[in-house]
């Protein structure tokens, strides 16, 4: 035997045995994460945010490489599932299919009511939002159930596009009441009072209420077995509290 075989053979075997040790270590591959634009969860302009964060964290670290693209939800959805595209974020309520395979839940959303604590509102159930001044994010009313549909009718409800004026109008107390994912108004309220810090206002000023059952984000494949790979290492990633480093990244000054 001569020793470029034996050199070989030596370095299949040491392979393999990493391998064995370390079964999160696959074949890298260049992935295509697809996503659309909703801060803090998804930024465009920056090709990050949270649940980009996390899940390309995660890929990584099974050493993958990940771009991102952003198209709307739909139209990602599609894409992975005819594979032009390998993955796509975030997904809800979603089962696997013959095209897709989801994850395990990589973050969950929770939409929380948000008011002044200057108005001392007792909202224990959601029919005490009747009769208040209730801004929330457009189609709100499909996700809250009937109870909450009926406090719409009843209520000077509104619902909004653009989230990102929300805490800003709570503050200038042009609503009562806010509905809207716990990350979502924390990041717009600090990107607003950073941006006009002569407004006297403090975080502290705001009581959360939480009514509403939190709603878990998935991730979407088109190959089952990177899936099944990427819920392993995910299992990992957070028991070293990395998704938290990534949220503190977005909202840290405010996080509880």
């Amino acid at each position: 035997m001569n020793k470029n075989t034996s050199s070989k053979k030596i370095y299949l075997y040491a392979l393999l045995l990493l391998i064995m040790a370390r079964p999160e270590i696959t074949w890298a591959k260049d992935l295509l994460l697809l996503s659309d634009d909703g801060p803090p969860h998804m930024i465009e302009a920056t090709k990050g945010g949270i649940d980009i964060d996390i899940t390309r964290e995660v890929l990584q670290s099974m050493g993958h490489n990940v771009r991102v693209g952003f198209v709307p939800l739909k139209r990602s959805m599609k894409q992975v599932a005819n594979k032009e595209a390998d993955l796509f974020l975030p997904t809800f309520f979603q089962q696997d299919t013959e095209e897709l395979f989801i994850s395990a839940p990589i973050i969950s959303y929770r939409p929380t009511i948000f008011t002044l604590k200057e108005n001392n509102f007792v909202i224990e159930e959601i029919s005490d939002l009747s009769g208040k001044m209730i801004i929330t994010f457009q189609g709100a009313t499909g996700y809250f159930g009937d109870e909450f549909m009926k406090v719409s009718k009843n209520s000077a409800y509104q619902e909004l596009p653009d989230m990102s004026i929300l805490p800003e109008m709570l503050i200038k107390k042009r609503c009562d009441v806010v509905i809207l994912d716990y990350y979502i108004f924390y990041y717009f309220l600090q990107k607003y009072l950073k941006q006009n810090p002569k407004v006297p206002f403090e975080h502290r000023n705001i009581k959360n209420t939480s009514l509403f059952p939190a709603v878990q984000a998935h991730v979407g494949f088109n190959n089952s077995q990177l899936r099944d790979q990427f819920n392993e290492q995910l299992v990992k990633y957070k028991n070293s509290n990395k998704d938290k480093a990534v949220i503190h990244k977005y909202i840290a000054p405010i996080l509880n």
